[in-house]
């Protein structure tokens, strides 16, 4: 957060150490109960007690832009600092003086704040997430209203790190180490979707990392309900974040301003999950309608085509993360609990079960030839080996000397037995004899010998991005229909294939694909219309007029019917 940035309150201003500050009008003294107005205790705010030294003789030390610092709110929080600041207000360090114990305090601009039916709807959200219960949601314990009217609330005072933090500079995180933080993160949403709240700005900036016991990367999710409750939109870019949320991390539903429900709240996770793995969000531009538009129409490429290690990221990992970012809501997880179970299987070595929904679908996903034998990842190598070594023996000496003996016994054997069939020729087997010599070759020493296993071919695939315009134009692989553009193509390294693109009105168009790249766009043409039928004219020969039809007369109705061409 930007600290030297214009401060977005107007707290009234505070008045010189050792003035008093006189008590809005509304409140009470600070012997009775403090009043209340519209569901609000209405607080009364301290003027800070430190004095303001002088610099160079006459010449005054410019006092703090922001006049709540060193002030004491409703007698108890000693405002020490801010530690951010954001499109909504203002967050404080502050300090309980009665027990001690550092709080953070948000306090809402006072232009929100005077919009009473947002106060309202906000402070019930904040009442809502207080009250889910989870410990991987902040927790709210105090709100109130300050005599300007600005909204403030207390929360726990978090001293971690946000996520943000983790992937700057486009570094993934360690593939065990994200799996503990999303699956703590769905934990903390699937609490909040139980009590029916939606967070509907969810991004990196707004998850904290804290170390808790012996516990690091401890999970705490912050800013419920904000965006749920705003009434204008600003657009902003910052990672402050934008009233309704943050572009980068919006779903196609938010992006198109449609209403939307906790499933918003699956495609953040799924945008959040990708950026972890891959060290990028999966669209990005250099303008807020760019941005909104690729989450609606256009496929986010594959984490394995981005990271230098493909093998490094597991294929179920990519298929949860696909399977939260599909464009439309069915096609998502429908709850937080089926993606903790999925993330559960992932880290037991087992394979989720979005990987085959995900293979299912067009789009070309898929997964190493091996991958449903050994399992969603491998299974993690002790430090040290479960049984100690054993002394050598002699006897694998002597069952190598055996095996020796007996492959040399076999290759005698073959000699002899060619050299026989050689001295002695056959006639020329019939198709009985062919069948015979068949059934009975499996006794011949050849049969006994050992087999070599042809070594499995681990295929390299390469994952290609199509575009197509129009964007309904429809592709075909081998005349397997995979749907409408944008697909996303998995080619075998080395190898070429054939992709066919159809659309009524336009001329099919096929192109080869090998990989190399991983992207590529068609643009198809329009067929031609064709020129509508004139009657040709005769042509006029020079010196030679035409000669002139009468024209016949006009009939009132009845008589023949006129020829129009003519």
């Amino acid at each position: 957060m930007n600290r030297d940035a214009p401060t977005v309150l107007a707290p009234p201003s505070v008045p010189p150490a050792g003035a008093s500050l006189p008590a809005p009008s509304h409140a009470e003294s600070d012997d009775g109960p403090p009043s209340s107005q519209g569901g609000l205790k209405v607080v009364t705010i301290s003027p800070a007690t430190h004095s303001i030294p002088d610099i160079e003789g006459d010449r005054p030390l410019p006092r703090r832009d922001d006049p709540y610092i060193g002030c004491t709110i409703d007698g108890r929080y000693k405002v020490e600092d801010v530690i951010g600041e954001g499109g909504m207000g203002v967050v404080y360090r502050c300090t309980h003086k009665i027990i001690g114990k550092k709080v953070a305090m948000k306090v809402l601009r006072a232009d929100l704040a005077r919009d009473k039916e947002l106060m309202e709807r906000f402070l019930n959200e904040a009442k809502s997430a207080s009250a889910i219960g989870n410990p991987h949601i902040i927790d709210i314990s105090d709100f109130g209203e300050l005599p300007d009217g600005s909204t403030y609330f207390v929360m726990e005072y978090l001293n971690g790190v946000p996520l943000s933090t983790q992937v700057e500079g486009g570094t993934p995180l360690p593939i065990p180490r994200l799996l503990h933080v999303a699956r703590q993160l769905a934990e903390g949403l699937s609490a909040a979707h139980h009590a029916e709240i939606v967070h509907r700005d969810l991004k990196p900036d707004n998850i904290y990392l804290v170390s808790r016991s012996h516990e690091k990367d401890f999970v705490k999710i912050l800013d419920f309900g904000i965006a749920k409750v705003s009434t204008s939109a600003e657009g902003r870019l910052t990672r402050a974040g934008a009233v309704f949320g943050t572009p980068h991390y919006m779903s196609p539903e938010q992006a198109a301003g449609t209403p939307i429900d906790h499933r918003g709240d699956v495609y953040s996770f799924g945008v959040i999950l990708y950026e972890l793995a891959s060290g990028k969000v999966p669209f990005d531009a250099d303008n807020f309608m760019g941005i909104l538009t690729q989450h609606m129409y256009k496929a986010p490429i594959p984490i394995r085509a981005l990271v230098p290690q493909p093998e490094d990221v597991p294929p179920g990992l990519e298929a949860i993360v696909l399977k939260c970012l599909s464009k439309r809501p069915e096609h998502r997880y429908q709850t937080m609990d089926e993606i903790i179970s999925d993330i559960e299987k992932l880290q037991q070595g087992l394979i989720p079960d979005a990987v085959p929904e995900m293979m299912a679908r067009s789009g070309g996903f898929n997964v190493p030839a091996d991958y449903f034998k050994k399992g969603g990842m491998p299974a993690p190598m002790p430090a040290t080996p479960g049984n100690p070594r054993r002394p050598r023996t002699a006897w694998p000496l002597y069952a190598g000397a055996a095996g020796v003996a007996v492959a040399v016994g076999a290759v005698v054997a073959i000699f002899v037995s060619s050299a026989s069939s050689t001295a002695t020729p056959q006639p020329e087997p019939g198709p009985a004899a062919v069948a015979t010599e068949t059934a009975t070759d499996t006794t011949s020493p050849k049969a006994h010998a050992p087999s070599v296993l042809p070594k499995e071919d681990f295929a390299i695939m390469r994952q290609v991005a199509l575009g197509v315009e129009p964007l309904d134009a429809r592709v075909y692989r081998g005349g397997q229909d995979l749907g409408m553009s944008p697909v996303v193509l998995e080619v075998e390294e080395g190898k070429i294939v054939d992709i066919e693109i159809r659309r009524d009105g336009y001329k099919s168009r096929t192109i080869k694909l090998d990989g190399t790249s991983p992207k590529a766009s068609v643009k198809l043409e329009r067929v031609p219309t064709p020129a509508r039928w004139t009657r040709a004219r005769p042509e006029k020969l020079p010196g030679h007029a035409p000669a002139q039809k009468p024209k016949p007369k006009p009939n009132l109705g009845g008589g023949e019917i006129v020829n129009p061409w003519e």
